[in-house]
């Protein structure tokens, strides 16, 4: 049985599906506090992220959108502690950035070397795609991290997909470490990942995990 019969908690967290109710902006603070390239560089500025983002959240088809993420969910203080964004070929990604390319060269950048090719890859592919696994810095330390993929790895098993995949800094051993405890393996070589122009572009590599046996049918 896996862990979807009913909410899932471990001390005082909560893991579950976004809803369009939650708060917002808690969920666009904690993805700008826990992303060093893709929401500093779009809102440059957390006040800005507050205030933009939560409305782009709503928007239907968006990559981003409040449809596509996971939440870890302190009971306690009705506060929301981690984000998980994944997204698969069955979602909606059929939002038009046309608008939002006009909107600043920032949008403009991000959505043609990056947002655009993550959509083209998941739509024919057969995995779901983890896009980020965000924890605030204040809840960090306590495996909640850990434990909001599991509730995604279940997710996804629980639907029959085959494969996760996710990408993960080259440098950061901590994180490759605890996605290699929980099954995933590199399968790409290291690679440039998106960065905004005026820095360099990290190392990435591709980890994936099997959600099925060879054996299964």
């Amino acid at each position: 049985m896996g862990m979807l019969k009913g909410l899932v908690s471990s001390m005082n967290i909560i893991f579950r599906k976004a809803q369009t109710n939650d708060n917002l902006v808690e969920i666009a603070e904690l993805l700008y506090l826990t992303d060093q390239y893709i929401y500093p560089y779009w809102f440059n500025g957390l006040d800005n992220c507050k205030k933009e983002l939560p409305k782009l959240l709503l928007e239907d088809g968006f990559f981003f959108n409040i449809n596509n993420l996971f939440v870890a969910i302190d009971s306690d203080n009705n506060r929301i502690v981690g984000v998980i964004c994944a997204v698969d070929k069955s979602v909606d990604l059929s939002y038009d950035y046309t608008e939002l390319k006009n909107y600043n060269e920032r949008y403009k950048f991000t959505i043609e070397n990056y947002i655009m090719g993550l959509i083209d890859e998941v739509q024919n592919a057969d995995f779901a795609y983890i896009s980020n696994v965000c924890v605030h810095p204040d809840y960090r330390g306590q495996h909640i991290g850990t434990k909001m993929l599991g509730y995604v790895i279940d997710y996804y098993k629980e639907r029959y997909f085959n494969e996760v995949v996710l990408d993960v800094l080259a440098d950061n051993s901590k994180a490759v470490k605890t996605y290699q405890n929980m099954g995933f393996s590199q399968f790409t070589d290291v690679f440039k990942g998106f960065n905004n122009p005026a820095l360099e572009r990290p190392n990435v590599f591709s980890m994936k995990a099997k959600l099925k046996d060879e054996n299964d049918s």
